[in-house]
C-alpha cells in the first residue's frame, strides 16, 4: 500500500542498559557488592528511561485528545439541526428554481 499513513509518534524501543559505574570504583568491591552496585546503576537508567517514555506517552495522549476534541466539535457543527436544515434547503433550491422558471416560461408574456 503506497499511501500508507505513518504515525507522528515514534515506536517505543527498549535500549540496552549497562552499568555506568567506572571500573576503578568497582575494583575494591566483592563480587556480591559489585553485582549490587552495577544492578542499581542499570535500574537507575531503566527508571529514567521509563519516566521519559511515560512523559512522551502522556504528551501523545494529550495531543490525540485535543485533536479528537476538534474533530468532535466539527462533527457537532456539521450535524446540528440548523446545518441539516441549510443543507436541505440547498438541495431543494435548484429543484424549486427549476419549477419556477418552467412555470414562468410556460406562462409566457
Amino acid at each position: 500500500m503506497a499511501d500508507e499513513i505513518k504515525s507522528r509518534y515514534e515506536a517505543l524501543a527498549v535500549p540496552e542498559f549497562k552499568s555506568a559505574i567506572p571500573a576503578h570504583l568497582l575494583g575494591k568491591l566483592s563480587d556480591q557488592e559489585r553485582y549490587l552496585v552495577e544492578t542499581l546503576s542499570k535500574m537507575e537508567q531503566q527508571n529514567s528511561w521509563l519516566i521519559g517514555a511515560a512523559v512522551k506517552g502522556s504528551a501523545a495522549v494529550v495531543d490525540l485528545d485535543t485533536r479528537q476534541a476538534k474533530v468532535e466539535q466539527w462533527k457537532d457543527r456539521l450535524m446540528s439541526k440548523w446545518s441539516l436544515v441549510v443543507v436541505a434547503f440547498g438541495l431543494a433550491a435548484p429543484v424549486a428554481l427549476t419549477k419556477i422558471v418552467e412555470y414562468i416560461w410556460k406562462k409566457g408574456p
